[in-house]
């Protein structure tokens, strides 16, 4: 197994990407942190799906964007697993008006929404995270494919997720050699968000994926996996994409 022995924290892990990002981690040997907001239900079902794999899981309630909270939940890191091996940070707001509204109509809630989970939430549990990391730690941070390519919706959400690219690549170097940090660029993968669609967007947006479909939360948690990984141990400061090959630089 792939991270036998290896201990993960992933945020915003009771549902959709990130508790695909879970399990995926428990079958490759990981004991995981399933960390949630609000969704303490769901968050049971994913930590009875790890424990199933026969791995130790932990459930932490705790909103990444508070730094007091952050602080709270990796001192439950280190009491019960002793240090932390993986980060992954997927937890992000998902919103359909803040993503939908024109430019004219964005407010700067909308922006302290949005950055405060997506970004600062982000470089808090960077900054609690490494403390008790060691060696081979790594880091794996979420953007998506508006931040390269730029787009016609969604400007609040491109632009914080710009900033995750960023800052990826700075704590890549800042880190280094102990610490990666790699970042995980998502094209339309399904999850809710594609709720917010008509079926002719839908559609559309299909048409514009040379592989012809959207992508599922398993093959990114397949990409999650290499990172954490032993296998990418050559890489970091990287914006993998993972797209279809919509965006090709």
């Amino acid at each position: 197994m792939r991270l036998e022995g290896k201990r993960a924290v992933v945020t915003g892990s009771s549902r959709g990407i990130g508790a695909e990002i879970a399990k995926a981690f428990a079958r490759e040997g990981a004991d995981v942190v399933v960390n949630h907001r609000s969704s303490s239900e769901e968050a049971s079902r994913v930590a009875d799906a790890i424990r199933s794999l026969g791995r130790r899981v932990l459930v932490v309630q705790s909103d990444v964007s508070n730094q007091q909270a952050v602080d709270s939940m990796f001192e439950r890191v280190e009491a019960e697993f002793g240090g932390l091996d993986i980060l992954v940070n997927n937890a992000g707001v998902a919103d359909a008006r803040i993503w939908n509204a024109k430019v004219d109509e964005i407010t700067p809630e909308m922006w302290q929404r949005v950055y405060s989970t997506d970004v600062v939430g982000g470089f808090l549990c960077t900054q609690s995270a490494i403390r008790l990391m060691r060696s081979q730690g790594s880091i794996i941070n979420i953007s998506s494919t508006p931040a390269l390519a730029g787009d016609t919706e969604g400007v609040v959400y491109a632009s914080a997720k710009a900033s995750i690219l960023a800052l990826t690549r700075m704590m890549a170097r800042i880190l280094a050699p102990r610490i990666r940090v790699n970042c995980m660029v998502l094209g339309a993968i399904e999850t809710s968000w594609i709720d917010w669609l008509s079926k002719a967007d839908a559609d559309s947006m299909r048409k514009a994926i040379p592989l012809g479909r959207f992508g599922r939360p398993e093959e990114v948690a397949s990409l999650a996996v290499f990172l954490g990984s032993d296998e990418s141990s050559f890489i970091t400061g990287q914006g993998v994409v993972i797209d279809g090959g919509e965006v090709m630089d």
